[in-house]
């Protein structure tokens, strides 16, 4: 009896050291798991820095402002950025190397004429974006206009986030207002090309030292009713009234007539005789001239009447209505690298840079009572030191729209942009990126053509009955119709997907 007790007893014993060794196995589990979650949320809160490359003039203060960024920063997402300018001439140069070599950073300027963005999203080196704007950039697309996001789109994906600034192209007549009303000139006549006819016959008749039409191979006559969607220099286009078809632009009547005019005008001597290889600064340091071409943003006539075309009082009149093309939506933008180890953290601080007034005019203008002070609620004025030693490219950046304006400028700056922006129409090839990869050497070869006859041409140097034909066969030749048959097919395409 006592022997059956003594082993009951020991099985109950044997089952109770059972059960807290069960016990202590499971509460140090609960303590390595306690431990795993602590670590885990210092990992969460230790600061991400983030490398953004982008283009501009490094400055001398520039380490100051990216110190007082990030303080703010790191309170709003707990994160820092260590920017990194490169100069404007070196900026492609570099950025292609660094693309290459596969290098870890997190965010880079990219563009249509710098860093070339298609390229970019072409060789991989840009992440997708839309998913990242969706849950971490969701004032980008309330603060953004869409028209952006449709040229910032390659194959149905979102790669870059372009600066909200003016959204289309739109060229204008640049008027000097003292000749048009010494000679009693209407400048609301001035419409088109032809229209400007009788008036620069005034001024060549009157002022002989004034040049009454200024262009130049960078400022060509604008073709009415053309997208010339892979550029100006290159004569592929879509018309804006038959947008089915790619065409040769030098066989539209369109050209033509706009080459037969400007032919008139260069005989006429209303160009200057070196227009077609020089630009206007090589032959015109003084603003003396009656009329001129350039591209317009709401109240750029009053960095005209400043700067470049200074005249002492100038008009203006559109050539054409404003359109959102790929360039001008390109025009500026930032993209994540596809290297990216902190792409969350990225679109959380470039959201700010679309939603937070005191982020985008850090970077903009520097620190306020250094770089500049408020001159009231909308209007700033640079310091001698912000004049000196501080000055970042704003354009290429974030929300215009939430940036200080200095001290002059209209109160309205940023309304104005918003109905210029409201009126553009859309371009037949906006979003439309195609691949040359297929016919690369024959494209290389019908770029050299172009630009062997573009500007005696476009110019108005030679007869344009005479020489358009010579140029069609000679681009025939070059292979023409076998790119436009390439991207034919893939505009097709591209419309149908759309």
């Amino acid at each position: 009896m006592f022997k059956k007790s003594l082993i009951l007893v020991l099985a109950l014993m044997l089952a109770l050291s059972t059960m807290l060794v069960g016990c202590g196995e499971k509460k140090d589990d609960k303590d390595q798991a306690d431990t795993t979650n602590s670590g885990s949320d210092k990992e969460k809160e230790k600061p991400v820095n983030l490398t953004w490359y982008t283009i501009g003039t490094p400055q001398k203060d520039e380490t100051l402002v990216e110190e007082e960024l990030n303080k703010y920063l790191l309170e709003k997402i707990n994160a820092t950025v260590d920017i990194k300018m490169f100069d404007w001439a070196e900026y492609n140069q570099k950025m292609q190397v660094k693309i290459a070599s596969g290098e870890n950073f997190d965010i880079m300027f990219s563009c249509s004429w710098a860093n070339d963005f298609a390229s970019n999203v072409s060789k991989g080196a840009l992440l997708p974006l839309d998913d990242l704007i969706n849950e971490y950039g969701t004032g980008i697309r309330d603060n953004l206009h869409p028209l952006f996001l449709e040229g910032a789109t390659i194959d149905g994906k979102i790669y870059g986030l372009p600066t909200n600034k003016e959204l289309g192209w739109q060229a204008m007549w640049i008027i000097n207002k003292d000749l048009a009303d010494k000679y009693d000139i209407d400048t609301s006549k001035i419409t088109t090309l032809e229209s400007l006819e009788p008036y620069l016959q005034i001024i060549k008749d009157n002022e002989p030292d004034v040049i009454p039409l200024t262009l130049d191979k960078q400022s060509a006559p604008y073709i009415p009713n053309i997208d010339d969607f892979l550029g100006a220099n290159l004569p592929f286009g879509i018309k804006f009234d038959d947008d089915s078809k790619i065409v040769n632009t030098y066989e539209t009547e369109e050209a033509m007539e706009i080459f037969k005019t400007i032919h008139r005008y260069y005989e006429k001597g209303f160009i200057h005789p070196d227009a077609a290889i020089n630009t206007v600064g090589d032959y015109n340091k003084s603003g003396n001239y009656f009329i001129a071409k350039a591209h317009y943003q709401p109240y750029a006539e009053l960095i005209w009447h400043d700067g470049d075309f200074s005249m002492s009082e100038i008009a203006i009149m559109p050539v054409h209505e404003p359109y959102a093309n790929n360039s001008s939506t390109r025009g500026a933008m930032q993209g994540i690298s596809v290297t990216s180890e902190y792409p969350e953290k990225a679109m959380e601080f470039l959201n700010l840079l679309y939603t937070d007034e005191y982020v985008v005019n850090l970077i903009d203008y520097g620190i306020e009572g250094t770089h500049y002070n408020k001159v009231d609620d909308k209007h700033i004025s640079k310091t001698e030191q912000g004049k000196k030693s501080y000055a970042f490219p704003g354009f290429s950046i974030g929300n215009l729209f939430n940036t200080y304006s200095l001290e002059g400028t209209p109160d309205d700056k940023w309304e104005k942009f918003e109905e210029f922006n409201n009126s553009c129409i859309n371009a037949p090839s906006l979003g439309f990126t195609p691949d040359l990869s297929s016919v690369k050497t024959t494209m290389s070869a019908v770029t050299n053509v172009a630009e062997e006859v573009n500007s005696s041409i476009y110019l108005g140097v030679v007869d344009p009955t005479e020489y358009v034909p010579k140029a069609i066969e000679k681009l025939k030749a070059a292979g023409i119709d076998k790119v436009i048959e390439e991207l034919q097919k893939q505009y097709d395409e591209w419309r149908a997907n759309k």
